[in-house]
């Protein structure tokens, strides 16, 4: 593949604006062998420079391209085969044009690496090209041993796009598991011709099974997926995932769209305060004990994640939202832990 010489050195990558100056910590993992799952990226076979410069043609390539997932599958071949013998106007082009050189990666791995790095980047950049992210994610993502190596960047990527999301007391934990089925979903499809279950195999009934109990709600989403995999492998049970479909739309449909769900519960904030007067009762508080120790308790209590609980427990009573949460916790308590609740109300200053 011909590279462009973007970063003619490791000093250039300090110069790096916007989203890419969030890539080389992210890269730098798989350098110093941190990420799990993966082997360690070797220098000597695919420079730190090398690796950006890789990604900022492949990007070159693709940007005002008006279809550019079309060209995906070209460049993925041009990065990992090696081309065919060049011309002699061609290699003498290329000894006088110091901007380009030529690159192949030497190991399977770290062509995932520069297209997750290109993915990350375009993923910020220009969004709404959706076919050409998920060409680029298909590519890179071809077997199951690829995966360990493609996660990092959309984890990091998800992180924080969603971080608003996750520190919202709207954020619905419930849509990381219908992203988790759907990575399982793309790693049966690559493994499917394998007739050992796959690594993260969840069998039909399972996911069925889970559908109706836990994510009725989203249902449709999770059972399109399910019947397109099915439909794309062996065929079978697809009458029985779509009748399961049909009757779980059916129970929303009569319910209104409701079900039950965090909306009829507390919020993280709300949960928070009631764990710190229910623990207070028991002679247990932030004085003597470890609040990480709560963090940790609380995140396998309720399931919200640990960064949003730690920032709700270091609440201020003098605030409106804890007042607010303060007396919806104390009606909530009064009928079972009628003592708590008139402490809460105390605190909650209701005359």
């Amino acid at each position: 593949m011909r590279i462009r010489n973007f970063y003619k050195s490791r000093s250039d990558l300090d110069k790096m604006q916007g989203v890419r100056k969030f890539l080389v910590p992210i890269v730098s993992k798989f350098y110093n062998g941190e990420v799990e799952g993966t082997q360690r990226l070797k220098d000597t076979s695919l420079p730190v420079p090398t690796l950006f410069n890789c990604m900022e043609t492949i990007l070159s390539r693709l940007n005002d391209k008006e279809y550019p997932e079309l060209l995906v599958g070209e460049i993925w071949d041009d990065l990992r085969m090696k081309s065919p013998k060049q011309s002699t106007e061609h290699c003498l082009t290329r000894f006088f044009d110091f901007n380009y050189y030529e690159y192949r990666v030497n190991r399977w791995y770290e062509a995932t690496v520069i297209f997750g790095a290109v993915y990350y980047v375009m993923a910020f950049e220009h969004p709404d090209l959706r076919c050409c992210l998920s060409a680029i994610k298909n590519k890179a993502v071809y077997s199951a041993e690829a995966i360990p190596y493609f996660n990092l960047f959309e984890r990091e990527l998800v992180g924080k796009d969603q971080q608003a999301k996750v520190d919202s007391d709207d954020y619905d934990p419930r849509q990381d598991v219908i992203l988790e089925l759907k990575m399982r979903t793309e790693r049966a499809m690559n493994d499917f011709s394998n007739p050992k279950p796959p690594e993260g195999y969840v069998s039909i009934d399972a996911i069925l099974y889970a559908t109706e109990n836990y994510f009725s709600k989203d249902a449709e989403p999770v059972l399109n997926i399910l019947e397109y995999v099915v439909s794309q492998t062996n065929g079978s049970d697809l009458d029985r995932i779509r009748s399961k479909r049909n009757a779980l739309m059916r129970v929303n449909a009569a319910r209104g769209g409701k079900t039950l769900d965090k909306e009829s519960g507390m919020t993280t904030g709300q949960q928070v305060l009631f764990f710190y007067y229910l623990f207070d009762s028991l002679g247990l508080n932030f004085g003597n004990s470890d609040k990480a120790a709560w963090i940790r308790l609380l995140r396998n209590v309720t399931g919200r994640n640990a960064d949003n609980i730690k920032q709700r427990l270091n609440f201020r009573f003098d605030e409106d939202q804890t007042q607010k949460d303060l007396r919806y916790v104390a009606g909530c308590l009064k009928e079972l832990f009628p003592s708590i609740s008139s402490k809460i109300e105390r605190d909650s200053k209701i005359q």
